[in-house]
């Protein structure tokens, strides 16, 4: 808990720091109605495209393991479209068992909603996998 600090009377306040900037004006064009903005927008235009077909078309029909492991998945895919985590910390984040991970991935994969680009294991890193 911090303790207030009490300004006696006549005292001016002193400035304000301000919050910490994400960098989004000091690029060229990232203003109100920049290029900056389109092709943030752009970007995530497929992501979104993608996230809305599989919650509209695909997540009903899968199991709740399934769906938790795409979506875990999904939000750790990188710019280059692929998501790389181990086994282990799917079934931590998912909060099922490992078993039931490795299942779901086969499942998402004979579904064509995953593609597995490599297998991990111990020494090897983590898996990493294609989200579609």
């Amino acid at each position: 808990m911090t303790r207030a600090h009490i300004i006696p009377p006549g005292h001016t306040l002193p400035p304000m720091p301000s919050p910490p900037s994400a960098g989004v004006a000091a690029r060229p064009g990232a203003g109100k109605g920049g290029r900056g903005q389109r092709r943030g927008r752009q970007r995530h235009a497929g992501r979104f495209a993608m996230l809305n077909g599989f919650v509209d078309g695909v997540m009903g029909t899968l199991p709740r393991a399934a769906v938790c492991v795409w979506l875990c998945l999904y939000r750790d895919t990188k710019a280059d479209g692929l998501a790389r985590t181990g086994v282990a910390d799917l079934a931590k984040r998912a909060e099922c068992d490992r078993s039931t991970v490795i299942r779901a991935v086969r499942l998402l994969v004979d579904r064509g909603r995953l593609e597995v680009v490599r297998r991990g294991g111990i020494g090897r890193g983590p898996s990493t996998y294609r989200v579609k």
